[in-house]
C-alpha cells in the first residue's frame, strides 16, 4: 500500500538532490560526470530560494515554537534578498523570472500548510535542513565546476548557507523529538 504523500516528501527531495546533482556536476556510479550547466543551476537555485522562501513566511506567520518562528523570521529575510540577487543573475543568463518552482518544492510546501504549532516547528525545521544541505551540494559544485562568475557567487552564497546550517540545527534542538 502507497505511503501517504506526505511521507513521502522527503524522499522526493533526496531524489530530486540526487537528479540535481548529476545535473549539476555531481559524481556518477561508474560514469564520467556531466557538464556543468548554469542555466539549470540558476533555475534550481531559485526554485529553492523560493520555496525557502515561502515556508519560511508560513512559519513565521503561523503560532510555531517561539525558536522557529525566530529562524523563520530570519530566514525570510535572508531569502527575500538571496531572491533579488538571484533575479539579476537570471535575467542576466537570459533565464525567465519569476522562479517556477520544482514540482518536488510545491508538494512539501502543501504538505506544511495543513499543519500547526509543534507539527509545523518540527516538519518545517525537517524540511528546512534538507534544503539547505541540497542547497550546499549545489552551491558547492557551481563553485568547483561553474565559469568563473558563477564560482565567485556560488563561493559567496555556499559560505551563507552553511551559516544558516548552523541556525538550522540549533532552532531544530529546540524542537527535535
Amino acid at each position: 500500500m502507497p505511503r501517504p504523500l506526505a511521507r513521502r516528501a522527503p524522499r522526493a527531495i533526496t531524489r530530486r538532490a540526487a537528479l540535481a546533482l548529476a545535473l549539476l556536476g555531481g559524481p556518477a556510479l561508474a560514469q564520467e560526470a556531466p557538464p556543468f550547466d548554469a542555466g539549470r543551476f540558476r533555475a534550481f537555485a531559485a526554485s529553492s530560494a523560493e520555496f525557502q522562501r515561502q515556508a519560511a513566511a508560513l512559519a513565521a506567520a503561523r503560532d510555531t515554537r517561539p525558536e522557529v518562528k525566530a529562524f523563520a523570521a530570519a530566514m525570510l529575510r535572508f531569502r527575500e534578498d538571496q531572491l533579488q540577487r538571484l533575479e539579476r543573475d537570471v535575467r542576466t543568463g537570459g533565464g525567465p523570472w519569476p522562479p517556477a518552482l520544482e514540482p518536488e518544492h510545491r508538494v512539501v510546501l502543501e504538505n506544511l500548510q495543513p499543519l500547526d504549532y509543534l507539527a509545523l516547528s518540527r516538519r518545517y525545521m525537517e524540511v528546512q535542513q534538507q534544503a539547505l544541505e541540497q542547497e550546499e551540494r549545489g552551491y558547492a559544485a557551481a563553485a568547483r565546476q561553474g565559469a568563473a562568475e558563477v564560482r565567485q557567487g556560488a563561493e559567496a552564497m555556499l559560505a551563507e548557507v552553511r551559516r544558516w546550517q548552523a541556525e538550522a540545527r540549533r532552532a531544530w534542538a529546540a524542537v527535535a523529538p
